[in-house]
């Protein structure tokens, strides 16, 4: 309820240099003056009697900090026991992040002294926050969209600092002022139709008909477009799931070991040695990548090399990129061409590797009869090849620049992200460019205003439902779900 003054640990559990405890309601400062004693304070609103240049209890309610100026004193329970050194800051309504009365204690940052503040401010009459409370709030006073909310928890969790850059741009409002410009193109095509609804005289059909087609086909661009970046908004907020697959010492472990320049899997000459899943984060010119080293796919008696083969087929299945690797200096079996052939012919990202190209001269590479069928495979269906030598780093370069290219495709115009998009912002935004569809085509075959309007408002609907004007109570809940404590 907004009406209660809450209180949380705005910092993260354990031992660190400073402490916050947050609070924010109508009764903030009532609680600031009941807990906090200031040192060498003198103004018209506290009197400084004591020889220790601190206020008595009967006159702490005489207290009356400047705004967003910071005080130093003492915290004290609700028995007047000293709990900690301190400074205070109160910030006023409207002008603070919730939009309510906010004060923030900044202490000693350990986990105890936290804890006996923040149980203090639940005595002086504060309830605990739940978490994302304090930016439920600041969302509820229009202080910020729903997806500038959403950006708050990306900025917390980022992963590399081109995410944070996104995650800040969507925070400043980036994604905010491309929807407010899709949404004001959607009110001047209804502007339109409402006219056409009312003086039907006076309105001409076919030039209307004509402008409304040509502005549900910018509408859709504008849309599609950032559609287009939902996956690259996963990459950043996630890791994109990349998979090493092959058969057993192709080199894959090797692979990840040279990329991640540390021995994180074991190598050996000996089959079957990776027997589950390795997963490790890589950061490849700022795009998270999680780097999947599999079991090699072959069949076995091995119980438990059974078991790791199964989880290299899942994250095959699951995987945003595949890589698929193979030892060019071995004769290739028809299962690899075979599976090669499956994942080209998906919407799936594959990409072949010729590994251990320094084992192989190069007028065996070029003879090499199911090799040939392996570079006919990729010809038909616009697979990329490389060569490599994951031992000696040969090829390294051009991998990092084609996995790079092959994940950022869908990035266009090479403009910078206004936002890590996600899959709320994805299901909102297809439902704006299906009713965008819907309306176009109905304009081809018959151009009825009143029913054009209904496709036309309920995209704007969708797009509404991303910034929160337009948000569902379930759909604003799910979002605060992913906050902390404090925040």
């Amino acid at each position: 309820m907004l009406g209660n003054t809450i209180a949380a640990i705005a910092t993260p559990p354990g031992n660190g240099g400073i402490g916050i405890i947050r609070i924010s309601g109508a009764n903030a400062l009532v609680l600031l003056q009941k807990m906090f004693w200031p040192v060498g304070v003198a103004s018209a609103g506290f009197l400084n009697r004591t020889a220790e240049n601190s206020c008595s209890q009967k006159e702490q309610h005489l207290f009356q900090p400047e705004p967003r100026r910071l005080y130093l004193g003492q915290v004290k329970d609700n028995n007047g026991g000293i709990l900690d050194q301190a400074l205070a800051v109160y910030m006023p309504a409207p002008h603070s992040y919730t939009g309510e009365d906010v004060v923030e204690l900044q202490c000693h940052g350990g986990y105890l002294v936290c804890h006996e503040i923040l149980a203090a401010a639940v005595q002086a009459g504060a309830q605990l926050a739940e978490p994302g409370e304090f930016t439920s709030r600041a969302f509820i006073n229009g202080k910020i969209s729903l997806d500038q909310a959403e950006a708050v928890v990306d900025i917390i969790e980022a992963k590399s600092a081109e995410a944070l850059k996104i995650s800040e741009r969507q925070l400043a409002g980036g994604l905010q002022q491309q929807l407010a410009g899709m949404a004001d193109a959607l009110l001047d095509i209804l502007a339109q139709l409402e006219l056409a609804v009312d003086y039907p005289e006076e309105t001409d059909e076919p030039v209307l008909q004509q402008q409304i087609l040509q502005q549900l086909t910018v509408a859709r661009q504008n849309v599609q477009k950032l559609l287009a970046q939902t996956k690259t908004g996963r990459y950043y907020r996630e890791g994109a799931l990349t998979a090493i697959v092959g058969p057993t010492n192709a080199g894959k472990s090797t692979l990840l070991n040279t990329l991640l320049q540390v021995q994180r899997a074991i190598v050996t000459p000996i089959p079957g040695t990776t027997r589950d899943t390795v997963e490790e984060y890589y950061l490849l010119d700022g795009l998270p990548l999680r780097l999947v080293d599999t079991a090699g796919i072959r069949e076995t008696d091995d119980l438990v090399e059974q078991a790791g083969i199964e989880r290299s087929k899942q994250a095959l299945a699951a995987a945003d990129l595949v890589l698929l690797t193979l030892d060019c200096s071995q004769p290739i079996e028809e299962f690899w061409l075979n599976l090669l052939q499956q994942q080209a012919q998906t919407e799936n990202k594959v990409m072949l590797l010729l590994n251990k190209i320094d084992l192989l001269p190069r007028e065996d590479l070029a003879s090499s009869q199911n090799l040939a069928k392996i570079y006919q495979i990729c010809a038909d269906y616009g697979t990329p090849i490389l060569r490599l030598s994951a031992k000696d780093g040969f090829g390294l370069t051009e991998l990092k620049q084609a996995i790079k290219q092959m994940l950022m495709a869908n990035q266009s115009g090479g403009e910078p992200m206004a936002a890590l998009l996600n899959d709320r912002h994805k299901a909102a935004l297809l439902a704006a460019d299906a009713a965008l569809n819907s309306a176009a085509e109905a304009a081809v075959i018959a151009f009825d205003a009143a029913m054009l309007s209904i496709d036309v408002q309920t995209a704007w609907q969708a797009l509404a439902e991303i910034s929160g004007q337009a948000a569902s109570e379930a759909i604003i809940e799910r979002v605060f779900a992913r906050f902390c404590l404090g925040k």
